[in-house]
């Protein structure tokens, strides 16, 4: 049956002005090159990005009668099974000579597709053994969570969070297993993970109140029990500030109805009109009602009302606040709710009927707080450098950036992630100690010091729009920029490793997500056969796409990275590769993502720097490798 996918994909104009001296190439030529096999696959691709798998294929099919190679064979197998025609994709699958993981990965794809689950969790079992990936894994452990095997699939799922982390469901899945394993606290642990992920979700609810029936009272009272005598006995110890230092203010929670905090010292918590003596050791609250009000955290009997703003600050020696239940990465696989410590003083503000919770602390001692939350501590100390000066910058460029909410930073990766005392290391503080007052200049003006977890080997320059000291390049020695890509090699781009100094093996390089049916409405809320389509419009440095359009119940139009990225469950990034999988009728199966890198590409790459301070550049020879022409300056 021959697919058509008018009405039922929108596409979009195939993207090289070249495509009619391809289509002349690969339609006349009575014998092919391989100059003409890399036209016929670079026409292929432009066909199959808009969707039209009929054509990649008529096109592949004629080089391939006239003599192919495996990567023709590869391609037209990989078009047949997104078509919908699993027995033809399986012809051309299984005549590649040379088969990669991802060969072997489309392999179960398509067996799965035929219903044939042994032979398709052979396939993923043979993919695994050449590369582990998190895509194979995953579909692995979806097997064993279909046939009720739920061990298997808890060992399938923990590995695909030790290969990345991202992927959300696999958390709700893991959650389930452990329900049905009857182990009903690491059920409660992944299925509340689940439930931050996706608050709107009532099948995830559901889940996780049965699993609280199960855990019963007494499971929940001595958690809470424990957690208030750790609470009480929680000590931190005292240290100096930095008064020589600007000072700022940082956000550290909003929208709250009551906070609960404490300190080791004496401190004292004063409006405009009144001034309140606080006990050392002794957890208050202060709760928005009519007025603020201060309470005791243990007695709940009422101490002071005060009329805000709120001024809490320590009286004789310096010990951190400590602060209870806050949350940070909402949404994201990095969501908790901790308990935290902050060096400083507080403020209270009421803003629209909600508390904010504000720090006031030095810069410098800000960055400490801020280092070890953005770049692993066990990096090296050049690199840990490099951090602290591009954090700095930032952090000196963006003062009052929240102006309007009465602060100058959230706490949060809208400008800086910052954990405060309790998430410090020696080596990250030693670091910031080592580059006292150190920002990045251009022409004598501080920068844009962006920075990310890793660019997937290609830096971006356009994404905040252009500075003459962002770069568009690969990132490797002797490397410099990607003009140059066709059609076929982009694709390749994302499913093999190029050499880059930000290739550490880790799951943020390259990435993978896949999503059946019961995947996207778990994630989504709604229907695979509900999405009307998915148009992928702009893309910019580093094949980021920047602009995306969705339509299901109604059109939505993506204008920015960071919006794709979470539209579409928290992607690393927005530099991917989207297969969608129909049926012969048509009908959307699945969603597949070959992605790169972590973050929005622009600036420092953090663990491309590692790579490059483990073979001996200096910190500022890191700065330099990522923000050119530009100098570092000690600010005081």
């Amino acid at each position: 049956m021959e697919n058509s996918y008018s009405g039922k994909r929108k596409t979009a104009p195939l993207r090289r002005i070249g495509q009619t001296l391809i289509i002349f190439i690969c339609l006349f030529s009575s014998f092919v090159t391989a100059k003409d096999i890399d036209n016929y696959l670079d026409l292929a691709v432009l066909f199959k990005e808009n969707g039209q798998y009929h054509k990649a294929i008529e096109v592949l099919e004629a080089v391939y009668s006239k003599g192919a190679d495996d990567r023709v064979s590869r391609y037209i197998g990989k078009c047949y099974y997104l078509k919908g025609e699993a027995e033809t994709a399986l012809d051309f699958l299984n005549k590649i000579k040379e088969k990669t993981w991802y060969d072997y990965f489309y392999l179960g794809l398509t067996y799965e597709d035929l219903g044939k689950q042994t032979i398709a969790e052979n396939n993923y079992l043979k993919s695994v053994k050449i590369k582990k990936s998190s895509i194979a894994l995953y579909r692995l452990a979806k097997i064993n969570f279909a046939r009720g095997e739920y061990k298997g699939a808890v060992k399938n799922f923990l590995e695909v969070i030790s290969l990345d982390s991202s992927i959300r469901l696999t958390y709700y899945y893991l959650g389930i297993c452990y329900l049905n394993l009857e182990n009903f606290p690491q059920a409660y642990k992944y299925l509340v993970k689940a439930v931050n992920f996706y608050p709107e979700n009532l099948e995830v609810k559901e889940k996780l109140s049965i699993v609280k029936r199960k855990l019963g009272q007494d499971f929940f009272v001595k958690k809470e029990k424990d957690k208030a005598e750790a609470r009480r006995a929680a000590e931190f110890s005292a240290y100096s500030r930095q008064k020589d230092i600007p000072s700022i203010k940082v956000a550290i929670a909003e929208d709250l109805r009551e906070f609960t905090f404490k300190n080791n010292g004496k401190f004292m918590i004063r409006d405009k009109n009144k001034t309140f003596t606080a006990q050392k050791d002794k957890f208050y609250t202060i709760i928005l009602e009519d007025k603020l009000t201060l309470r005791d955290y243990e007695t709940d009997s009422v101490y002071e009302e005060f009329s805000g703003p709120l001024k809490i600050y320590v009286e004789g020696e310096d010990y951190p606040f400590y602060i209870l239940n806050l949350v940070y990465g909402e949404g994201n696989f990095w969501h908790k709710k901790r308990d935290m410590a902050y060096r400083g003083d507080l403020e209270v503000r009421v803003n629209n009927n909600k508390l904010t919770v504000v720090n006031l602390v030095s810069l410098e001692e800000y960055l400490y707080g801020v280092l070890s939350a953005e770049i692993p501590a066990s990096s090296q100390q050049p690199v840990l450098k490099a951090q602290a000066v591009a954090a700095r910058t930032i952090a000196f460029k963006s003062l009052g950036r929240h102006k309007k909410g009465g602060f100058d930073f959230c706490a949060d990766v809208h400008c800086q992630v910052y954990k405060g005392f309790c998430a410090e290391s020696p080596k990250t503080t030693q670091a910031v100690k080592d580059t006292r007052g150190q920002i990045i200049v251009y022409n004598g003006k501080p920068i844009e010091a962006f920075y990310h977890a890793n660019c997937g080997g290609c830096l971006c320059s356009d994404v905040f729009g252009a500075r003459d000291y962002l770069v568009n390049k690969l990132d490797w020695q002797g490397h410099h920029d990607l003009s140059n890509f066709s059609p076929f090699q982009e694709e390749e781009w994302f499913y093999e490793r190029k050499e880059a100094f930000c290739e550490s093996g880790r799951g943020s390089f390259r990435w993978q997500r896949v999503y059946d049916e019961q995947d996207f409405n778990l994630a989504f809320g709604f229907t695979l056969s509900s999405l009307k389509y998915i148009l992928l419009l702009d893309k910019g440095d580093c094949f980021h796409y920047s602009k995306v359009a969705i339509a299901a119940s109604q059109e939505l139009i993506l204008d920015q990275g960071l919006k794709i990225r979470n539209y579409f469950d928290k992607l690393r990034s927005s530099a991917f590769k989207l297969e969608e999988k129909f049926s012969l009728s048509d009908q959307r199966q699945m969603l597949l993502f070959w992605g790169a890198g972590f973050g929005h590409g622009t600036g420092l790459c953090q663990e491309g720097a590692i790579k490059q301070a483990k073979e001996g550049y200096s910190y500022k020879e890191i700065l330099r490798h990522y923000y050119p022409s530009t100098q570092v300056k000690a600010v005081y």
